[in-house]
């Protein structure tokens, strides 16, 4: 069932509450530290670009969506001879669409002070948006709805990827699948690639080869991999090593977005072959996750509030941008004003449409969900 922002239920892997915290402030950082770059020039070092590459936490998001999504179908398929479209949908709906909607409805209407849409077009965009288009064309009311248009992409294919995994023969030859789902994407994208001058444009890369659904599939199924490949039993023996996975590829990764600047000169590599190792090393660190299910982890309410929030946080912390730097101009020390509103605000609203809209919405997924599954044994049936 869905639980307050630092409720868990029985069973529940903290650290992958930690990997979603780590992800959303990942997304935090690079919107942020963008902001306050073009605002008060600042000279980017180690920090900084760590900061900028913060958008390599989409592509964690991903990975950790790909495991759940593939671990929940992969039990409901295996377990059922037929598989509940209309269910499925209804409860991937619940969970993603209301919240989504609300902020979709609140941009459009301009409740998010200082923040402003063009109104060229406005219908037509908002129009895409909710058919969930928008890592197509232009993701032009919040830039962050972008990855929404992948999720939805990703469920609906989701069952009959994991279907044709599961009736592939055996889990070696499901995983054969899926790393060819996994290749699929960096072999389209070079064959966009071919004859573009580079180094591309931003806006370019972002379009073309960093938004759209195809060019997204390595985390996604490096996700779906590892839980097939935790329902399949072949991962007992790598158990014991599941924190060093995780500490291990938190590490790489942190010292790798330091290094420099990923996207300051697109390249071959960072349109091609970057995007492959981000997932690997995403796909490590949930791995270490998973391992990790047993060991306790300190802090876990923390990481289980911040968990909670954060579909909430990823879509209203964007429009907020230009209401903290107005607000943080007056102050002593703006830079550290904007980002103590900037967090602060975020964290505010995120709040409210948890509760307000995000929360609700579970309440009834669950209850939909305890629904259907009562009848299915004598001594469950309804009161």
């Amino acid at each position: 069932m869905a639980r307050g922002l630092s409720g868990a239920h029985p069973g529940h892997n903290p650290w992958l509450d930690l990997l979603r915290a780590l992800a959303i402030t990942l997304v935090l950082l690079r919107h942020g530290y963008r902001a306050s770059l073009l605002e008060f020039g600042l000279e980017p070092g180690a920090a900084g670009a760590a900061m900028l590459n913060g958008w390599v936490g989409v592509d964690l998001f991903l990975v950790l969506s790909g495991y759940l999504i593939g671990r929940q179908l992969a039990r409901g398929l295996a377990e059922s001879p037929s598989f509940d479209w209309p269910g499925y949908l209804l409860r991937r709906g619940l969970r993603i669409v209301p919240a989504y909607v609300a902020v979709l409805v609140l941009v459009v209407l301009g409740a998010f002070p200082l923040y402003t849409v063009s109104q060229e077009a406005l219908g037509f965009r908002v129009f895409y948006h909710l058919l969930f288009l928008q890592d197509y064309l232009p993701a032009d009311l919040n830039v962050v709805f972008w990855s929404l248009g992948v999720e939805e992409k990703f469920y609906m294919i989701a069952p009959l990827l994991i279907a044709l995994c599961l009736r592939a023969g055996t889990p070696r030859a499901g995983l054969m699948v899926l790393g060819l789902v996994f290749l699929a994407s960096p072999l389209l994208r070079a064959v966009t690639l071919a004859g573009s001058p580079l180094p591309l444009d931003y806006e370019i890369f972002f379009r073309g080869f960093r938004s759209p659904f195809h060019a997204c599939l390595e985390p996604l199924a490096a996700g779906v991999a590892i839980a097939l490949a935790e329902r399949a039993g072949v991962l007992r023996r790598l158990a014991p090593r599941g924190l060093a996975f995780l500490a291990a590829g938190t590490l790489i990764l942190l010292v790798w977005l330091a290094s420099h600047e990923f996207l300051a000169r697109i390249g071959s590599f960072d349109v091609v072959l970057q995007p492959v190792l981000i997932a690997l090393v995403c796909a490590a660190m949930t791995l270490g996750a998973v391992l990790a299910r047993a060991v306790p982890m300190p802090l876990a309410p923390v990481a289980r509030g911040i968990a909670t929030l954060s579909y909430a946080l990823y879509l209203v912390h964007f429009p907020l941008i230009p209401l903290a730097m107005a607000l943080a101009k007056g102050s002593e020390h703006p830079l550290a004003g904007f980002w103590i509103v900037f967090l602060g605000l975020s964290v505010l609203a995120a709040i409210a449409l948890h509760l307000a809209v995000e929360r609700p919405f579970l309440l009834y997924r669950d209850r939909l969900g305890a629904a259907a599954a009562a009848p299915a044994s004598p001594g469950n049936q309804p009161r």
